[in-house]
């Protein structure tokens, strides 16, 4: 396993991931022991005759908030974050998709080439990229003629690279999951998108890891290795449940796992780690698919009647939908208190020219 890039902190803070991620999940660990022995001569066959057998679950990964998700915002922290988790998708083959938001290629105004740059290195990586809508908007307290202009404002910068390969942004991810308080506004926002191109990109797995990532920052700008390295060790661990849950979820309604959606954003806790997030899906069985794959299941087109200001994933809809309630919905994982507690307590920001 590779030890992930915390920013400056020693890797010597970083050795008890190996340990962590060993008892991530119920399922039999491939030995990643550095010296054979006779003692472990059969568990590496056994380990290899399992890299051979095919993976037998799906996942599209999928990233929100284009082209960064950072604490300090700047340029530098967005480069930062795009060119590790750039490398880290391609060293795993992971077939991403990123939603942009495009308020944050701009400063003061002005559009940034460097950061419409790191919107082009994702295209260059063989990746996709959707519409996370302009500035982010609650479609939930945003009249519905404004928030369609702001999708509209969110693909011009987009839709003009693609365009330079041939493609369009053709998915559409909701700001917070949201999906609209009455069942009208649903509609017309979906005939709205219907109408423009898109197809909504649903969730199957959604997560804390926002809250994980942005603790994580917090403990970086602290310079404060070992939190951070704590945090990401929880964060795996924490990962490995949550696939659980909605696995369990997806048995529980439909009869079947189907092809998962996870849910990340863009932030340099998910760059930092993405060889070992890799590594707990590949071992829980998934391959990763495009988006596009994924959605090919007929479970996708499930009835979806839910309105309310939940930001919840799609089988969540299809179950209440359904007729599910309470109990249905009991054991989703959350983010340990000392990770709340350190994403409640932000940091100054250091004194400097703002987001540039």
């Amino acid at each position: 396993m590779r030890a992930p890039r915390l920013g400056g902190a020693p890797r010597v803070a970083l050795l008890a991931l190996g340990g962590a991620l060993a008892a991530c999940s119920s399922e039999p660990r491939a030995s990643r022991a550095a010296e054979p022995s006779l003692d472990t001569a059969a568990s590496s066959a056994d380990a290899r005759a399992r890299d051979a057998m095919a993976p037998t679950r799906r996942v599209a990964v999928t990233f929100d908030d284009l082209p960064a998700n950072s604490f300090l915002g700047t340029t530098a922290a967005f480069a930062s974050v795009t060119d590790s988790l750039l490398e880290g998708l391609v060293r795993n083959e992971i077939p991403a998709i990123g939603f942009v938001n495009e308020t944050k290629l701009y400063v003061e105004g002005v559009l940034q080439p460097a950061r419409t740059a790191f919107l082009r290195g994702w295209l260059e990586a063989g990746l996709e990229l959707g519409n996370h809508s302009f500035s982010h908007p609650d479609i939930s307290t945003t009249p519905l003629d404004e928030y369609q202009a702001d999708v509209l404002a969110g693909e011009e910068v987009t839709g003009r690279l693609m365009a330079e390969t041939g493609a369009a942004p053709r998915y559409f991810r909701h700001p917070f999951l949201r999906t609209g308080t009455d069942i009208e506004t649903k509609r017309a926002f979906e005939a709205f998108l219907a109408e423009h191109g898109y197809e909504v990109a649903p969730v199957t797995i959604d997560n804390q890891e926002w809250i994980y990532a942005r603790a994580y920052d917090h403990a970086q700008v602290r310079d404060d290795a070992e939190l951070a390295a704590r945090i990401a060790v929880s964060y795996l661990t924490y990962m490995d449940s949550v696939f659980g849950y909605y696995e369990a979820q997806s048995r529980a309604l439909l009869g079947y796992e189907l092809p998962q959606v996870l849910l990340l954003h863009a932030n340099q806790l998910n760059a930092d780690v993405i060889d070992p997030l890799a590594d707990m899906m590949r071992d829980r069985g998934y391959a990763f698919v495009p988006l596009e794959v994924a959605l090919e299941d007929p479970a996708y087109d499930s009835p979806d009647e839910y309105v309310g200001w939940g930001g919840i994933t799609w089988p969540h809809r299809w179950a209440l939908t359904a007729g599910e309630r309470g109990d249905f919905f009991a054991g989703e994982p959350e983010a340990p208190e000392f990770v709340q507690e350190v994403f409640r307590d932000p940091p100054p920001r250091p004194p400097g020219p703002g987001p540039r």
